[in-house]
This record gives structure tokens, sequence and C-alpha cells, in this order.
């Protein structure tokens, strides 16, 4: 059975549990608190991020961009890539916005704030950063809302790794209530229909015992 090293809330490790799941592999989960730095994690993935993912011959594959190409090309089904060179370079392009400018921008202004930093010990949220991340997010979500205006999923007429990391972005910040769903209808619409895949039901089940989510957060029919 696979590995997957993982934190709640962590978007990446989100997205590796829906790519798993998507391409029907049975693994288990293990929560690891990067900050603690433990030396055993480190010999596994010396950059101590996360999603880390053990197959079953003891392959180390690291992050969900990774996860995803790695079993394309070893065949396992359900392609999440795009399947010709155009698309794929789309679902790259959207994945490297996610996770570059959205991550900095936004997940790391609200999340890191409202989250990790707690249970980090570090102290109480910045008022300034969780401003300039909502600032970021309407943007951010404006961009998006766009693109789904035109295109069923983000990266064209097919499901793909950016809807399932755009997806895991918003699933954190849905939990804290910090998406106004009104005002992005189409994106909406599209969240409810990555919401309600089999490999989404994992995601929905996870608690941060510190803070409780929205009541609207596991509901299909928000």
């Amino acid at each position: 059975m696979y590995k997957l090293y993982y934190m709640p809330m962590c978007a990446a490790s989100r997205a590796a549990k829906m790519i798993l799941h998507e391409k029907g592999i049975k693994f288990h989960s293990i929560n690891e608190p990067i900050w603690k730095r433990r030396i055993d994690f480190l010999k596994i993935n010396p950059e101590g991020e996360l999603p880390v993912v053990i197959d079953n011959e003891q392959n180390k594959i690291i992050g969900y961009f990774s996860l995803a190409y790695f079993l394309e090309e070893s065949n396992v089904k359900n392609i999440l890539i795009g399947n010709n060179p155009l698309n794929r370079l789309e679902v790259r392009r959207i994945c490297k916005w996610l996770d570059n400018k959205f991550s900095k921008e936004v997940y790391q202004n609200i999340v890191e704030e409202r989250v990790f930093k707690n249970l980090k010990g570090l102290g109480n949220p910045s008022s300034e950063f969780l401003k300039a991340g909502r600032t970021n997010l309407k943007n951010h979500e404006n961009y998006f809302e766009w693109l789904l205006n035109e295109r069923t999923f983000l990266a064209g007429e097919f499901f793909s790794i950016a809807d399932i990391i755009y997806a895991t972005y918003l699933s954190t910040l849905d939990y804290l209530g910090e998406v106004k769903w009104d005002r992005v209808s189409f994106t909406k619409k599209w969240y409810a229909k990555i919401k309600s895949r089999p490999s989404f039901r994992d995601i929905l089940e996870e608690k941060i015992f510190t803070i409780p989510a929205t009541k609207h957060y596991k509901n299909l029919d928000f």
C-alpha cells in the first residue's frame, strides 16, 4: 500500500490525496507536522516539504505535480495532465500560477496565518497579512471566474490536476469561511462539481480541532 505524508489544511497534500483517489490507488495517510523537522521525515525528503508519497516499490515521489506525472508515465488509469502537448502546457501554466502566485499572495497570508501560525506557536494572525490575503484572493477569484465563464474546467474541456489544486486551495479557504461564493457564480458551479467527486470525500472529513469548519463546508448543495 502506498504511503502519503501530509498535513490537514495543506492544499498540496489534499491534491495528492485526490490524485491517488482518482487513480484508484489505496494508500495510508501519515500526518507530518513539517515544522517539527523530524529527522526520520527529513531522511525521506531533505527539503522538508509536503506532500510525499512512497509507492509499493519504495520510490519517493515529492509533490502532487510530480505524483501526477509519475503515475501518468506509469500508465495508471485516468488522465489528469491532459492528453496532448497543448493541453498539458495549459495545465502546467495554471498549476504554476497557483503554486507560486496564489500560494504566496493568498494561501500564505490567510491559511498560514489563521491555522499554521498558531499550531507552530508563533502567536496570533497578523491583521496586515490577512487584509492583503483577502484583497489578493478577490483578484485571483476574478481571473479564475473569467476562465470558468469560458471553459468547463480550468484548463479546457477536461478535468485535470489544475482543477484539483485550485479546488484544494479553495477548500482550505472555504473551511475558514474566506470564500464569498455569491460573487463568483461560475466558480461556485465548477467547485460544486469537483466537491461532488468521490475523490473529494476525504478532504471534506478533515478537521482542525482548534478551528471548526463553516456550516456549509460539507454541503454539496451550497
